[in-house]
């Protein structure tokens, strides 16, 4: 297997992007942890991650590598051929290879309206995976407001492992990444009640001595070490023989080797994407009681990225080829 490539990129210089926002229209922007969408707004949120994630989809056409639509996104493509009209993100992920040659090569490829971001082209960027942002938009969520990075609105581009078929080392795989990716997050953001000032919405649940083990840990271990502690963990299996796939340290988005093998290419708005061979079986097995009719309570808390802030450009008109509104229940 290809080792990761721990080549980092200089950033690109996305600070004029705030000066851009000064004319672009301010949609919505309060202090509560999450963002009560008007309709319009998330018809033009839509419109931006449509946009994205066609660029998404043309860049993959050249490197010849294909992503897999996952949770929320997968469930849009079954009910909906598109976003869920009460969603307001997009979640993608590839198989490892693909991924980190996606990080190598993307950022050459690119138009100039969008960034790929993960560590390895910002120092102080907190998370694992990678986002594909658009460059003169805003999208400040709740516990990433404070980090000097780009806060553009994303879809989320998540590696994809294999996990052992033994229940136990599974386990053991999941909470060792779990414990490494918190010390990663903690040189950025301090997400605990103890040994230091909570700089997220709610403190994560924890007890005193596992946050003391953190906080130890962070401040003693570089961020690169940690980073790379983590991706052998996340790729230890990777040259066995598996069943399934995930997305390692979360719990979610269980694959099977064989639904991943045998990708099916199918409509998301007007673009191409792919799902996992069984889509149905796939979502099933983590959404047991999946239902496409939400109360209005459910759909507010369906938008999980507590979102404070949200600009899109003068330019993002909605779609008109598109009637979305037939989708709604």
């Amino acid at each position: 297997m290809r080792r990761y490539p721990f080549i980092f990129f200089k950033a690109q210089n996305y600070r004029f992007i705030f000066e851009k926002q000064k004319k672009s229209v301010i949609l919505h922007s309060e202090s509560a942890n999450k963002m009560n969408y008007t309709p319009e707004e998330l018809e033009r949120l839509h419109n931006c991650l449509y946009d994205l994630l066609e660029e998404i989809r043309r860049i993959c056409d050249l490197l010849n590598i294909k992503f897999v639509m996952l949770g929320g996104s997968a469930i849009g493509v079954y009910y909906w051929d598109g976003i869920i009209p009460f969603d307001d993100d997009i979640d993608i992920g590839m198989k490892r290879d693909d991924y980190e040659r996606f990080l190598v090569e993307a950022p050459q490829l690119l138009s100039d309206k969008f960034f790929l971001q993960w560590y390895g082209s910002e120092e102080h960027y907190p998370l694992i995976f990678a986002k594909i942002r658009r460059n003169d938009t805003l999208f400040a969520e709740q516990n990433l407001q404070m980090l000097d990075i780009h806060q553009g609105v994303f879809i989320d581009i998540l590696p994809i492992d294999n996990i052992p078929n033994n229940p136990r080392a599974r386990f053991v795989q999941r909470k060792l990444a779990n414990i490494v990716n918190d010390c990663f997050v903690a040189k950025e953001i301090w997400r605990y009640k103890w040994f230091g000032k909570c700089q997220t919405s709610e403190p994560i649940k924890a007890t005193w001595y596992n946050c003391l083990f953190v906080r130890i840990v962070a401040l003693l271990c570089p961020k690169k070490s940690l980073f790379r502690i983590l991706h052998f963990i996340q790729t230890f299996y990777n040259n066995k023989q598996t069943y399934y796939y995930n997305t390692i340290p979360y719990y979610c988005d269980y694959i099977r080797a064989k639904d991943l093998d045998m990708l099916q290419e199918v409509s998301f708005g007007e673009t191409k994407v792919w799902v996992p061979n069984h889509l149905e079986r796939y979502l099933h097995k983590h959404y047991p009681t999946l239902k496409k009719r939400l109360s209005e309570e459910e759909q507010k808390e369906y938008n999980n990225h507590h979102s404070i802030e949200l600009r899109l450009p003068k330019s993002e008109t909605p779609d008109t080829s598109l009637n979305r509104s037939e989708h709604l229940c």
